[in-house]
């Protein structure tokens, strides 16, 4: 266990020196102690079979897969029965020893090892078929893909993305696709086709149960909670009770979490005794040895106010509850998402209606009820806050809501121009939304590709408040250096309803990053719901932003305006025979290039570049002085091939 606990915080140093090296180009330490670490660690993981996902000594890489594939549990992993009393806690304890647990909200997922490796990961799906996330498993920031237990093993856990991470992933995204809940980021990111997508996300696992084990092990779970953590696993906190459960021991549960930042929506008990839990029989449903305990929301009484109502880039124009403050989890709360039409007539809510306010998971504002007993009457507004036209209702399917007529309405412009300039649209600095309503209101900005005319109103802008000749130079560098995109970002800054940032990558990704293929693909009727992260309602809206004419006219504009980036050719002579492709390779030593330069250049060759010297390298690249290099004495040592950087440099331009 302690050599466990030092091969996690090594590699835990490690990616933070790594970190520092390669994206900040400031390292904190010399190349000599990362690579005493490096072999420090390496000689750990040999000596006990243990390596962490994360462990720079290997390299998983990224795979994306065409779909999931369906999983068949041979034990179901079923759900819990749950109850939100106490008394009904104790009395289901019959005076027997249990486990308080703490219940994860996240993604319930299976995994299993055999031979001490890494075999599949699978989410619970309907308990008897869940569906195949292997890939996303390896890029988890906490899973051993190698164990020192060298039998079969079947355990579940949750998945989860602490709040922390959550809190930081949000932060880099506009308003509008914020995500509402820890969970539900960690569901969609598990769930994706490309791994890369799911490793940026934070995504760490704790187990809870043991499935299967081929070895005999304690009949205390609380024991073999102790022996997952042996190897290596991340257990869910718990605790073992030999009385009636209290308020106290719930607090201590809640608080415990609050400061690990762990997302929970309840507890689970669960008999310790692992004999006597297999003799309980299961319903259909849910295990008998076994009891969840969800928490009652934190509720207060409250008066709503008045509701405003917000139109989007989209022409959807959203209600918001404006309502007395109230104080919940240690915060004030004094708004709330009423979410549409249909929930607001759900909850017969008017002006003045007495409410229950939650905020459900410790997250979300919530309006749990209407207290009052009247039915109310609360108009929806006849005509679009931000431009006075008229507003219809449309009933997706699942609820109604009500849109803009307007398809010039100001707020559409505004907001369509704000997702236009962000960062990983067209980047474009300088433009906030006031600075963008201001040049909208004076008549400078109808449609995108008037942001590329701005020299016109020079004079005009210049004198506007807030602006200046320095103010306008630096937008005007900012626009002309817009003009060199790739066509992913192109995309998504176009707005396309549907049209997210991962939908644009996988178009400009299927296409080879070529707008004319990706035009005249629909003129050939190509069904983009084939395409990864497309589903029909994505492919229709494609279709039906391509068939709208004003659409058309707009983009064709931009396009002889922008010049699309294509990826860099390769840069490699072209020789005959290439000793590098396919080889297993690692570079020490001083070189002419950059390491991450290195690194990519040696990939172009179709080299499989190591994170650090190995046995089982093809070859060892030297640079520099290597008569003192101990990794030169390894390579000679165990009969590793070693070439000089003069002997890689014939291969490159």
């Amino acid at each position: 266990m302690e050599k466990i606990k030092q091969i996690q915080e090594i590699t835990k140093e490690l990616n933070q020196y790594r970190n520092e090296y390669y994206n900040f180009n400031k390292p904190s330490v010399s190349d000599v102690t990362y690579d005493q670490k490096f072999d420090q660690l390496q000689k750990l993981e040999q000596e006990i079979g243990f390596t962490m996902s994360n462990s720079p000594t290997i390299s998983v890489g990224y795979e994306v897969i065409s779909k999931l594939q369906k999983v068949e549990h041979p034990i179901p992993l079923k759900s819990l029965d749950k109850t939100k009393s106490i008394e009904e806690l104790n009395k289901w304890r019959k005076n027997k020893d249990i486990l308080l647990m703490l219940k994860a909200d996240g993604l319930t997922i299976e995994l299993v090892y055999d031979n001490g490796i890494f075999q599949q990961g699978s989410t619970r799906g309907n308990s008897l078929i869940g569906e195949d996330i292997s890939h996303n498993v390896k890029v988890f920031k906490n899973i051993p893909l190698v164990i020192p237990f060298k039998s079969k093993l079947r355990i579940s856990g949750e998945a989860i993305i602490h709040k922390k991470d959550f809190d930081e992933i949000n932060l880099r995204l506009s308003d509008e696709d914020k995500y509402a809940t820890p969970r539900n980021l960690c569901s969609g990111s598990v769930r994706q086709l490309d791994s890369k997508i799911c490793s940026e996300r934070s995504i760490n696992f704790y187990a809870f149960n043991i499935l299967e084990c081929s070895e005999q092990l304690s009949d205390s779970k609380y024991e073999n909670f102790k022996w997952l953590g042996k190897q290596g696993f991340w257990t869910i906190l718990n605790t073992k009770i030999s009385e009636d459960i209290t308020n106290e021991f719930i607090e201590n549960m809640k608080n415990v979490a609050e400061d690990m930042g762990i997302p929970i929506d309840g507890l689970v008990i669960s008999f310790d005794s692992v004999s006597y839990s297999n003799s309980l029989q299961e319903t259909s449903h849910h295990p008998l040895h076994s009891l969840a305990f969800k928490f009652e929301d934190e509720t207060e009484k409250s008066v709503l106010r008045s509701v405003e109502w917000n139109t989007t880039r989209t022409g959807q124009v959203n209600p918001t509850a404006i309502f007395d403050k109230v104080i919940l989890d240690n915060t004030e709360v004094s708004r709330a998402s009423l979410f549409n039409l249909t929930f607001i007539e759900d909850l017969g809510l008017t002006i003045g209606s007495r409410i229950n306010v939650s905020k459900r998971n410790m997250i979300i504002p919530y309006i749990e009820e209407n207290l009052s007993k009247s039915v109310g009457v609360l108009k929806f507004p006849n005509n679009c806050p931000a431009c006075g036209s008229q507003t219809i209702v449309k009933n997706t399917g699942t609820a109604d809501f009500l849109f803009c007529t307007n398809d010039n309405c100001s707020a559409k412009l505004v907001d369509k121009f704000v997702h236009f300039v962000k960062r990983d649209c067209m980047n474009i600095d300088g433009l906030s939304e006031a600075g963008l309503q201001l040049l909208i209101d004076k008549g400078f900005l109808k449609t995108f590709d008037d942001l590329y005319n701005l020299e016109q109103y020079k004079s005009k802008i210049v004198k506007l408040d807030g602006w200046g000749s320095k103010s306008y130079n630096k937008l005007i560098g900012a626009i002309e250096k817009s003009k060199k995109v790739k066509l992913e970002n192109f995309i998504y800054a176009l707005g396309i309803n549907q049209i997210g940032k991962s939908s644009s990558k996988a178009i400009a990704k299927h296409f080879n990053n070529n707008w004319d293929a990706f035009e005249k693909s629909f003129v050939e009727n190509f069904n983009f719901s084939q395409l990864a992260d497309f589903g029909e309602i994505s492919n229709q809206s494609l279709q039906n932003w391509f068939d709208n004419k004003e659409e058309y006219k707009m983009w064709n504009k931009l396009t002889s305006i922008v010049e699309f980036i294509q990826e860099e050719k390769k840069d490699v002579v072209n020789v005959s025979e290439n000793p590098f492709k396919g080889q297993r390779v690692y570079a020490t030593g001083k070189f002419s290039l950059k390491k991450d330069e290195l690194k990519i250049k040696l990939e172009e060759l179709g080299a499989i570049v190591e994170s650090g010297y190995k046995k089982s390298l093809d070859m060892l690249i030297c640079g520099g002085d290597m008569s003192k290099s101990g990794k030169a004495d390894k390579a000679t040592k165990d009969g590793v091939k070693m070439v000089s950087e003069e002997y890689l440099m014939q291969y490159l331009k």
